[in-house]
Order: structure tokens, then sequence, then C-alpha cells
């Protein structure tokens, strides 16, 4: 929960004051809000308050998939140097919070190749001018 820091008279209007980080909070929970409902927002917070996790989401790489929330961590140095892990952290009914979930992601050149496919079979785009812009062929 972001609280402001208030100054002044008790009987007056007083001075409300956030910090950079309750800021960066705030703009994290906007972003966040674009995608889900402030109460999966909520579960999210408690979620990571009773997994005794710093609960803010300022710094969290947080990934929405329909109704479901994922915190993509990378400093888990039992799952590899490099490799990224990813715990759900809510979801609309609530079923596999707290579980990790395994990460696949194509490789590049299949996503290439997924484009030009689509590109080449839709009506609506110019394949020609696709062809003379695109930055990479496909394999």
């Amino acid at each position: 929960m972001v609280t402001p820091y208030r100054f002044g008279k008790t009987g007056g209007r007083p001075t409300v004051i956030f910090s950079w980080e309750q800021l960066l909070e705030i703009r994290a929970i906007r972003n966040l809000r674009e995608d889900v409902s402030l109460q999966t927002v909520r579960k999210i917070i408690k979620y990571l308050d009773e997994s005794g996790c710093d609960n803010s989401l300022r710094d969290k790489q947080l990934v929405v998939v329909n109704d479901e929330v994922f915190w993509v961590k990378q400093d888990w140095s039992d799952f590899g140097d490099n490799l990224p892990t990813a715990i759900k952290v809510a979801s609309k009914n609530n079923k596999g919070v707290g579980q990790y979930v395994l990460l696949v992601i194509p490789s590049l050149i299949d996503i290439v190749n997924d484009i030009w496919k689509a590109a080449k079979t839709s009506n609506v785009v110019d394949f020609q001018s696709f062809k003379e812009r695109a930055k990479v062929l496909p394999a």
C-alpha cells in the first residue's frame, strides 16, 4: 500500500508528498491495472507478502496472460545463470498460485518464419512491399 507523507496543520489542508519509490510503485500499479483488476493487484501483493518476498511491484517483471499473472525472475542460482524462471502469482480461479511455470520461448528463426508465412498468406499485407522492407530473411 502506498501512503503519502503528510505535512501541515491537522485542521487545515495538509501538504501531501510522495517519495520517488512511491511514485514508481503507483506507476507500476497503474500499468498493471491496464490488464488486471484491482482485486488481482491485491492478490499479487498478498501472495508476495505471504511468501516473505518484498511486496513492491515497481521492480518486478510481471507478465499477464489472460487471467493469470506471472512473476519472471532471473536471479535464482539453482536454475542456471541466464535461464529465467516464472512463478504464478495470481489467477482468476486461484489455481496453481505459487507454482513454477516452465517458460518455452521459440527460437528466433521460428518467429521469423512465422511472420513471413503470415505476411505471405495475409489478405491485408502487400507481400511484395513486405519482402522489400524485411530486414531478416526466412530460413
